[in-house]
């Protein structure tokens, strides 16, 4: 069963903040939003599961070359 991943949102002296679920850098001010990574962390995870998709492939292909 996976995890839910929930926005964190702190109250920051009565204003707000959401903060990045990963670096914990605040995203944005005021009322609570969606957002769960920062501009940052939602490129490394991009890049990450690019990484992971192209491992599969190669895994995948791998067997595949000899018929």
């Amino acid at each position: 069963m996976k995890e839910e991943i929930r926005p964190i949102h702190k109250f920051n002296n009565g204003r707000g903040a959401m903060l990045c679920n990963n670096c914990t850098t605040i995203i944005s001010t005021g009322p609570a939003t969606k957002e769960l990574f920062c501009e940052k962390c939602k490129g490394e995870k991009q890049v990450q599961a690019f990484y992971e998709l192209m491992e599969k492939e190669v895994h995948f292909n791998r067997g595949n070359l000899n018929k």
